[in-house]
């Protein structure tokens, strides 16, 4: 974002523009960035560390369930449970380094922490909402293709993350496909400053499948007098079954109505698929280079089943030496 067209717009930017192309290009990367830096392309330092933070609540279906407390008798409840709702409220804090290996491509890898706070809403067998809280850690990698034609940008992005959870046998991978375009406001006075409005579109993919052990104690937490209630809402709805569907669900009825009945801890075993109800969201942004060290990202997505609010602040620099195929004729 932070690629400066070679035109003018001010006597400054003539003489900034002017002294560009007089300046050796002393950085090994962007490839062929000294070529670009004759021409009067103003590039940004090839290297990049930026701290972010980001807020997200998404909806989230459940299907193809599979719950029990032994591992090797796991029982289907896609018949049984109704889930009303289930919202994760997600926050992230990682670190990313950045290069541009050409001056049209970027690759970067992140790594941080992870907070996730879940409200399931259960309907059947008996009335219960309860949060879950579960902190994990997140490593990934992306990249990023940029270009532009005088003050309108266009950039797409990849990303995947695996995240890992101490509840989870296995981590979960998220990726991210996103398309932007945007419009360059530059400043008369200061050539290294610039602000870039955006507008675009963002597809998130989550995996599919999700297994684990977790304390229902710890999951659920609720207080006694809303697990007396819940364990009579459990024996009624149980009681009314017919006698085979007793026979299969009874290793749940059992586990269940022990946790409901005691404070000793029960484990619960699990298994499911899990889908986004809608992957695709809209998103707004800016992007300000400070100058040519510092700059500012914050991105709202909005629309389908996902709000999200991404802050960044990055700082840029580069390593010295011979650029790259600079001696290579355009």
């Amino acid at each position: 974002m932070g690629q400066i067209a070679n035109i003018s717009i001010s006597e400054e930017y003539q003489k900034y523009r002017d002294s560009l192309m007089e300046t050796p290009y002393e950085w090994h990367f962007p490839i062929l960035g000294s070529k670009l830096r004759k021409m009067g392309f103003d590039l940004p330092y090839p290297n990049g560390i930026g701290v972010n933070y980001a807020w997200s609540r998404q909806n989230i279906n459940i299907s193809n369930a599979y719950v029990g407390f032994d591992s090797d008798n796991l029982i289907g409840i896609d018949g049984i449970a109704r889930f009303r709702k289930i919202q994760a409220d997600v926050n992230a804090v990682n670190v990313r380094y950045d290069f541009w290996l050409l001056p049209f491509l970027n690759f970067y890898g992140i790594a941080g922490r992870i907070n996730s706070q879940t409200e399931i809403n259960l309907g059947l067998p008996f009335d219960l909402t309860f949060n879950t809280n579960n902190n994990g850690t997140g490593i990934g990698w992306g990249t990023v293709v940029a270009g532009g034609v005088g003050p309108l940008v266009l950039s797409g992005d990849f990303t995947m993350v695996w995240t890992f959870m101490k509840n989870l046998d296995q981590p979960s991978k998220t990726i991210v496909l996103g398309g932007r375009g945007g419009y360059m406001f530059r400043f008369p006075k200061r050539p290294d400053r610039n602000l870039v409005v955006l507008v675009g579109a963002q597809y998130l993919g989550i995996s599919k499948g999700g297994s684990g052990t977790v304390d229902l104690e710890k999951l659920v937490g609720i207080t006694p007098e809303k697990k007396a209630a819940a364990l009579n809402q459990l024996n009624d709805w149980y009681d009314e079954l017919p006698d085979s569907e007793q026979e299969v669900l009874f290793p749940i009825y059992d586990g269940a109505s022990r946790w409901l009945s005691s404070n000793e801890p029960v484990e619960l075993k699990y298994r499911f698929d899990k889908t986004m109800y809608y992957p695709v969201s809209m998103s707004l942004g800016v992007n300000m280079q400070i100058n040519k060290r510092y700059t500012f990202t914050g991105i709202y997505s909005f629309l389908g089943s996902r709000q999200q609010v991404v802050f960044g602040l990055g700082y840029r620099f580069g390593i010295k030496g011979n650029n790259f195929l600079s001696g290579l004729t355009l």
